[in-house]
């Protein structure tokens, strides 16, 4: 279990729905929230607040590869923003699919502190905006998967061993059978890399923030036993076979020149389960640190902005060797 996010939305009251709204209706649901982001939340005077419009194309990349907004934040930049706290990893993001979109992202399986977190700041807009609410349904949102309380849980987990043994399959169906999305790297539509897997709650509405977190906890718990289940069999069963997995993997990461970023990915992927399972004489490292360091715009960014891709390959071989300090 890699990290946990918790999110919110949210729509005002009286507006239409951003992917209904004209350029004068999301000028206006912006101004409101960011106003009362400025009133009431950003008080302590650490947050950033970014304008849609205002970013390019490798800044809102960026904010992707961190994980922070959805791939298709950029499609339709008119009226969207953005309020970072960067210390604490919360964020509101105007106009996306909802009016507002209230995030927070924390380290290692943390569930009920993330829906605290980003409840807390949800009071604080609501103190000073009005929510379209529904005494039946609860908070209306634009997709109607997000009904209720609007509340959406997922952890990031790391499930390389099974993958290998090939009951990830199995793994999958189970979790939709229990109400829970299975997503890729980025969420929603995104796929699978580095045997990286995002695992969110599919219910929101009929249940309390309480039972949503609490049963989220348990699934997600169910499958980290399972994963160690899977690691003890392939360490008892096929050692030979997983050395030798994690060993060319290490070789690869060692001598490669060129790496891209899926197969850098993939590669350090084995070799973070090389290093747990005390097989590879590698020191433990932040999976999530190293994947977020060679993502291509981090890269690029690096260089100085304007590297071509092939440039951006050859220098993630070097500093992924960095990273791993090897």
């Amino acid at each position: 279990m890699l990290s946990t996010r918790a999110r919110l939305a949210r729509n005002l009251e009286g507006l239409p729905f951003p992917a209904c709204s004209d350029e004068e209706d999301l000028e206006r649901a912006r101004g409101l929230v960011l106003e009362a982001v400025s009133r009431r939340v950003a008080s302590d005077r650490d947050w950033d607040i970014r304008f849609a419009e205002e970013l390019n194309r490798d800044q809102m990349s960026l904010m992707v590869e961190e994980h922070l907004t959805k791939p298709s934040f950029g499609d339709h930049q008119q009226g969207r923003a953005i309020a970072l706290h960067w210390q604490t990893g919360r964020t509101v993001v105007v106009n996306e699919e909802d009016h507002a979109r209230i995030s927070t992202i924390l380290p290692g399986a943390q569930f009920m502190k993330a829906w605290k977190t980003v409840d807390k700041v949800d009071g604080q807009l609501e103190s000073e905006v009005q929510y379209s609410f529904d005494n039946k349904l609860g908070y209306l949102t634009a997709s109607t998967s997000n009904v209720g309380t609007g509340l959406r849980l997922s952890g990031m987990l790391h499930l390389p061993a099974l993958v290998i043994t090939g009951d990830i399959a199995k793994t999958i169906a189970a979790l939709g059978q229990a109400g829970v999305y299975v997503r890729g790297l980025y969420g929603e539509g995104s796929g699978v890399a580095g045997n990286l897997f995002q695992l969110a709650n599919r219910q929101t509405l009929g249940r309390t923030e309480d039972e949503i977190v609490a049963h989220i906890d348990i699934v997600v718990r169910q499958v980290v036993d399972n994963e160690k289940t899977a690691r003890k069999l392939l360490l008892r069963e096929t050692p030979l076979d997983i050395a030798d997995r994690v060993y060319r993997a290490l070789g690869v990461v060692e001598r490669a020149r060129r790496l891209c970023f899926f197969e850098a990915l993939e590669l350090v992927s084995l070799v973070k389960l090389g290093v747990e399972l005390e097989i590879l004489p590698v020191k433990d490292f932040n999976m999530l640190e190293v994947g977020a360091a060679i993502c291509p715009c981090h890269l690029k960014e690096t260089l100085g902005g304007e590297a071509e891709e092939d440039d951006v390959d050859v220098e993630r071989a070097p500093l992924l060797r960095r990273l791993l300090d090897l």
